[in-house]
């Protein structure tokens, strides 16, 4: 039995526990519930999964569960113990040394498999000191009723009681356990260095394994060992068992070194290192010295978690420093030992390649979180009055706050809390109580689920899978329960005790028995930067439009019945986190990322960093010409085409400055050396990874132009937002007062053409003024993608007057005295004259002259020369759009591109470019390279380099051996391809997601279209098209089906808005999801929009619908009926060579589907259903508690 149990622990897996491993625990318990229940009490595997701050599985190496833990902030399955006041209950009656909130934990479960225990516990307890090493002691309250059991009997020892245990009528009855941490992994040794610990040193630093810092070339170690001073130390650290040495620290500290960190690091908030409490007299010998810097560090991997037991050590050897610093790169790996420091940013225009961390003696003590009393509060208002960073008006809110909550009768719901350093305040939050309608409107609007599963939470959560009677609902069916939750009115902590935030908000849930914090913030409000790095961003959700429910309009009817203008929704974003996130520690990057350009891609790109639950980013810059552009919904007019990329609620997370710093600038130059960029309005901003993802704008050829001031003679490009202000200043002081013998001309053949028209009607131009010149199109499809559509819009616009010159292009501008535009010339594309053949012999084109004041150029574009002169001057690789491998990479390896400036190297042979995908998608993906190279392990496979391929081929001696071999005899004798090795680079990125695009049209008529990647002209003709518009031909909508039976495109123009966010999900589904073409044949659609719009497709409009479509997918593959239907389709496709499999074939193959199948597939549906019946119009659903 034993030597199995070791062999089983050499295999063993630990990991945070899922919900999924509920099942695997309950059947480890088997029998033995009732002895179970004595140990725990009432208990719910899942709920306390959800609800422990710590819990963890552990598998064998067939993937078996054998073992699961739970550990949480206080003994909540037993009563007996108060939560909030578990710490004073066991200081009263026990004999305890060093037990406090921040570094103890309960197990309130634990399971394992007999044969394996020691070994589970042994892996499980290792597991949570490394993972939370914080953590020194864990209790578990063994009740009067349960037998002891093994391996805990073992592995806990019981506290020894005081005498006022046994006068505690109340008192728990039964043992408080105690297990220490260095039972398990043991403090380091740490010791002053020695000569003779050269020898030994050495070689390990030599290896490179665990060096933190660099060695620079006047590293010499045994220099360091001899000449120790009060001003000089080197620690070293030993194992406490083995006595070998596993770590060095090198640490000086200097006048110098501290007025160098001031001058160049932000240290305003730190009090520029000045001193907090008066000196002792010993220490007055060094003057103004207040730090000491870590020099250099090493520790051996595998004592990792132990690595700030070298800082108590540390601070002791330089009694008069109350600051500790370390140098280390911006892209340093987060490190165990800079748990405790605090990153320092650079100050503003310089460039330093290293950044600071920064930490003090004091974040080494026990801090205390109690409710705010009276006696606080002078000390909170001394607290707020010396932090610059924090606002007078804030800083009087917290202390009217907080002197509200201390008061003899304080307000229902209100809670202001303090944290304190031996007695002084060095931290407050306020938080109010949330009801259950207060969290289920977040829970509405923000992805708060996909973190906290709130129905395995409930205690009563089979109860939500109960039979819901038939009957329609107006009003959603509300939950049972929800987790009870805060929601914070007002945060702030002491910059240098920031390490600490996270045990501040544990503290604060645990003392008032929530498990949930939420804050909610809009750009009005003033921002608790340092509250958001520590949770979790609430992604929002697209809200499903429901039949009946009016869609949103830019005006409203006030109470005398005029047309106003409607107020705009205040947009607020949202963090939020629990006591199980908690444990979840964020890794954090300061790497400094910097992107150029404001286009789609790039935002894309800043909103994926942002996205990540685990990682917390630094240093994002933006560099954009016009800053950060208005969300469409927000623009006084629309110039360009909308292409749905972001919700409201998405778009103003670029707008938080503490997510996003924001450089209106452009780009002139970049130093790829010392790595930073220059603006052209003189900023200075380092990178560790540029990012060029800026957008080509629309440039007026220079045959066009009458001079470089192309706004002062008329002719406005589309190509910035100050030509657009210039354009708005012409129409609004001259425009619109002449008359209609002069033209305003639009040029361009797409639909921003089409944009810029509804624009300047909406700037009180006439449309009899309006002319659109198009040019012959590239593409067969036209700018709508539909014929119909364009028929329709050139009759729209006829209506009101424009003229719509097509097939033509300019063939030349004229000025007039004043260097204004006078007139253009337009040559018909289709039309020849033979008569009179141009010099060179080509025949020209027919002219029309039209008189106009002013030209809106959109047509052509090109890189912003600004940013094309950088390029070239810093010889990055540029072929008409700057050449990128790939991944992304351009012939620098820290520069990447991608979107419309960008495209791929010509090696990998023909590709679209980058504008023909979907933005959003291109960033996500160079986000996704981006972060492999910055090290995290998920996006590796992203990050791989084509040159550094593990193939066997040296690349550099291979064009070295190359460039030789083309002038050697024996090239000119060697057949072709004789003798080489053929490169075979990797495959381009893939991109799949639907292309979207939307325009106001004139006379406030709405155009939509979204198709897959690969609709094409000829795939609509081949496809099954379903179209129907209304009686008054207002309303038309076609919906594209193709001959694999998915729907590839769905088109609508008409006068009243359509739900544009449900429509678009459709595209790429099978349409067998609708059923619609059978329906269509059938003739039961008579109004394509109005069968769109019917309850039973809500369903699929539900943003989570595609994701449990996902997870039914997962499942099929387990299913070996599945499988081999799925084996047989594939074998008569590859065989028959067809694209679609005909209805007989497809019935009989529904057959051989077995009833677990069907059964399996219809308990999910109805699952989904039910947890998410508060959003979905439900009539009745079965009972499946039983199921679940």
């Amino acid at each position: 039995m034993a030597d199995m149990a070791a062999d089983m622990e050499e295999e063993l897996v630990c990991r945070r526990a899922t919900l999924e491993d509920a099942t695997a625990a309950k059947v480890l318990i088997g029998d033995q519930y009732r002895e179970f229940d004595h140990r725990y009490g009432q208990y719910s595997i899942k709920q306390i999964i959800e609800t422990s701050y710590f819990s963890v599985t552990v598998t064998n190496a067939r993937g078996d569960v054998i073992g699961f833990a739970a550990f949480h902030d206080c003994p909540g399955l037993t009563r007996d113990i108060p939560s909030s006041a578990w710490v004073k209950y066991i200081r009263d009656h026990y004999k305890t040394e060093n037990l406090n909130a921040s570094n103890t934990l309960w197990m309130v479960f634990f399971v394992a498999a007999e044969a394996a225990a020691d070994a589970v516990i042994n892996h499980m307890f290792a597991t949570l000191y490394t993972t939370l090493p914080d953590t020194d002691h864990v209790l578990y309250p063994l009740p009067a009723q349960a037998k002891p059991f093994s391996p805990v009997a073992e592995y806990f020892t019981a506290l020894n009681p005081k005498p006022e245990l046994a006068k505690n009528p109340n008192a728990f009855a039964g043992d408080i356990l105690w297990s220490p941490r260095v039972d398990v992994i043991p403090d380091l040794v740490i010791r002053r260095g020695k000569v003779e610990d050269y020898d030994d040193l050495m070689p390990l630093l030599l290896a490179g394994s665990g060096v933190l810092t660099k060695m620079g070339d006047e590293f010499y170690l045994e220099e360091l060992l001899e000449h120790q001073d009060p001003l000089h130390c080197v620690l070293v650290a030993e194992d406490s068992e083995t006595q070998d040495i596993v770590g060095l620290m090198c640490m000086s500290s200097s006048q110098e070194d501290q007025h160098y960190i001031v001058k160049h690091f932000s240290c305003e908030p730190y009090q520029k290192l000045k001193r907090w409490h008066t000196r002792k007299e010993e220490d007055q010998v060094h003057g103004n010295k207040n730090s000491f810097r870590i020099d250099f560090f090493y520790l051996n991997g595998d004592y990792e978690c132990r690595a700030v037991d070298f800082l108590r050590p540390a601070f002791r050897e330089f009694p008069f420093a109350e600051y500790c610093y370390i140098r280390l790169p911006h892209s340093v790996p987060d490190h165990t030992l800079l748990s405790k420091f605090q990153y320092v940013p650079l100050k503003q225009g310089l460039t330093l390649k290293d950044g600071c961390f920064l930490a003090t003696r004091y974040a080494m003590d026990d801090l205390e979180v109690r409710a705010v009393a009276a006696e606080d509060v002078p000390r909170l208002t001394h607290l707020l009055s010396t932090q610059s960073e924090v606002s007078r008006q804030l800083s009087d809110q917290i202390v009217v706050y907080s002197e509200t909550c201390c008061a003899a009768e304080p307000p229902g719901g209100e809670h202001s809390l303090c944290l304190l350093h031996k007695g002084n305040v060095i931290g407050s939050m306020g938080v109010t109580l949330m009801t259950d309608q207060d969290q289920f409107q977040f829970v509405a609007q923000f992805d708060v689920d996909s973190k906290i599963d709130f129905l395995a939470a409930n205690p009563n959560g089979e109860e939500e899978y109960r039979e819901i009677g038939l009957g329609e609902r107006t009003e959603p069916l509300p939950r049972s329960a929800s987790l009870p939750a805060l929601r914070v009115k007002h945060f702030y902590i002491k910059p240098i005790f920031r390490c600490h935030t996270r045990t501040f908000l544990r503290e604060c849930l645990r003392l008032l028995g929530k498990q949930v914090l939420y804050y909610s913030v809009s750009l009005e409000d003033e921002i608790f930067s340092s509250l958001m790095v520590e949770l979790t961003l609430a992604l929002p959700r697209r809200q499903m439009h429901r039949p009946g429910q009016p869609i949103e309009e830019e005006e409203e009817e006030d109470e005398e019945g005029n047309v106003v203008e409607k107020p705009k929704e205040d947009l607020r974003t949202l963090h939020f986190t629990s006591r199980r996130l908690l444990s979840e520690t964020k890794t954090k990057i300061h790497s400094r990322v910097v992107i150029i350009g404001a286009s789609t891609t790039g935002l894309s790109f800043i909103y994926t960093l942002l996205s990540l639950p685990y990682m917390h980013f630094s240093n994002i810059v933006l560099i954009s010409r016009d800053g950060l552009p208005e969300h469409p919904n927000r623009r006084e007019c629309n110039w360009f085409t909308n292409t749905l990329s972001f919700l409201e609620h998405e778009y103003i997370l670029f707008q938080l400055k503490c997510k996003v710093r924001v450089i209106e600038g452009s780009l002139v130059d970049f130093e790829r050396t010392e790595k930073y960029v220059v603006t052209d309005n003189g900023f200075v901003e380092p990178y560790d990874h540029l990012v060029i993802t800026a957008g080509r704008q629309y440039t007026v050829p220079k045959e066009f132009s009458g001079s470089k001031y192309l706004a002062r003679n008329g002719v406005f490009p589309l190509s910035s937002q100050s030509m657009l202000d210039k354009l708005y200043g012409h129409v609004r002081d001259s425009e619109i007062y002449e008359d209609d013998q002069s033209h305003c001309v639009i040029y361009g053949n797409d639909l921003d053409s089409y944009c810029v028209m509804t624009a300047l009607l909406q700037l009180g131009v006439r449309a009899s003024r309006l002319v659109l010149v198009s040019p012959t199109s590239e593409t067969d499809d036209g700018p709508f993608k539909d014929n119909n559509v364009e028929t329709k819009v050139d009759k729209l616009c006829e209506s009101l007057g424009i003229k719509i010159y097509k097939n033509h292009e300019i063939e030349r501008v004229e000025y007039n005295e004043d260097r204004m535009v006078a007139a253009v010339y337009l040559a018909n594309q289709l039309q020849r004259r033979p008569q009179e053949p141009e010099a060179d012999g080509e025949q020209r084109l027919r002219s029309v002259e039209l008189p106009c004041t002013m030209l809106v150029y959109a047509q052509d574009k090109d890189i912003d020369p600004a940013i094309l002169s950088a390029l070239n001057k810093r010889s990055i690789v540029f072929d008409g759009r700057v050449i990128v491998e790939n991944n992304y990479r351009t012939t620098d390896k820290q520069i990447f591109a991608a979107g419309p400036i960008a495209m791929f190297s010509r090696r990998f042979g023909p590709s679209e470019p980058f504008e023909t995908y979907s933005s959003m998608e291109v960033g996500r993906a160079l986000c996704h390279t981006v972060l492999g190279f910055l090290g995290l392990e998920e996006f590796k496979g992203n990050a791989e380099d084509e040159e550094e391929e593990a193939d066997g081929i040296d690349r550099e001696q291979l064009q070295k051996e190359r460039r030789a071999g083309l002038f050697s005899d024996a090239s000119a004798s060697k057949a072709p391809g004789e003798g080489e090795v053929v490169e075979r680079p990797k495959p381009l990125p893939i991109y799949k997601e639907n292309m979207i695009s939307s325009i106001l049209l004139p006379n406030d008529y709405h155009y939509f279209h979204c198709q897959t990647y690969d609709c094409s002209p000829r795939s609509v003709q081949s496809a099954n098209n379903i179209s129907t518009e209304d009686e008054d031909g207002d309303s038309y909508l076609r919906v594209s089906v193709n001959t694999m039976q998915y729907i590839q495109s769905i088109s609508y123009l008409g006068s009243s808005k359509i739900e544009e966010h449900n429509f678009k999900v459709l595209v790429g589904l099978p349409q067998t999801y609708l059923n619609i073409v059978q329906r269509w044949d059938d003739g039961l659609i008579t109004d394509v929009v109005q069968f769109l719009r019917q309850n039973w497709t809500m369903a699929i409009y539900y943003d989570k619908f595609m994701q449990f479509s996902q997870r039914l997918k997962q499942k099929f593959t387990r299913r070996k009926d599945i499988q081999m239907l799925s084996d047989y389709v594939m074998e008569h496709v590859h065989d028959e060579g067809v694209q679609q499999i005909e209805e007989s074939r497809r019935k009989r193959y529904a057959a051989e589907v077995t009833p677990d199948t069907e059964h399996m597939i219809q308990l999910e549906v109805i699952r989904f259903m039910h947890q998410n019946k508060e959003f979905l119009p439900i009539y009745f659903l079965p009972d499946v508690s039983m199921h679940v």
